[in-house]
């Protein structure tokens, strides 16, 4: 799933004009990168990117501040965008907005944002499942 998702990522970015002959980098940013959950997906990821033509840049973000101090340093690392599991959900709106300030894409994997309503952030591109139809 993530492998698609990404590659459609970095297809997304290049029919946008954000691609030209330069590497493509694309940030992905987990919550507990310690977790076999995200080591599969980073894996997936960087399986994605040799497929696809794309560069992972794996950052681990436990907090807020590192949250927004890791969008700041993928821009200045010329990435075009990233995925994220946020540490904590509600930093929807600083998330965004940070990553608009940056002109990069982001879309959020496994936890969806949410504004500060507690309403979810439908603006913003959701990839996940619904555990709880799963069982």
């Amino acid at each position: 799933m993530f492998k698609k998702a990404l590659g459609a990522v970095a297809l997304a970015m290049a029919c946008s004009g954000f691609v030209s002959a330069e590497e493509v980098k694309i940030g992905f940013l987990v919550k507990q990168a310690e977790e076999p959950w995200f080591q599969t997906e980073w894996a997936f990821a960087e399986k994605a990117g040799k497929e696809h033509g794309f560069t992972v840049i794996k950052i681990a973000v436990p907090d807020g501040e590192k949250t927004l101090s890791a969008i700041d340093s993928l821009a200045a690392n010329g990435a075009k965008g990233f995925v994220i599991c946020p540490p904590d959900v509600s930093l929807g709106p600083a998330i965004v907005a940070k990553a608009k300030a940056n002109g990069l894409i982001v879309i959020a994997v496994d936890d969806r944002f949410v504004d500060a309503k507690d309403k979810y952030m439908e603006d913003v591109p959701y990839l996940g499942m619904a555990a709880f139809e799963v069982g």
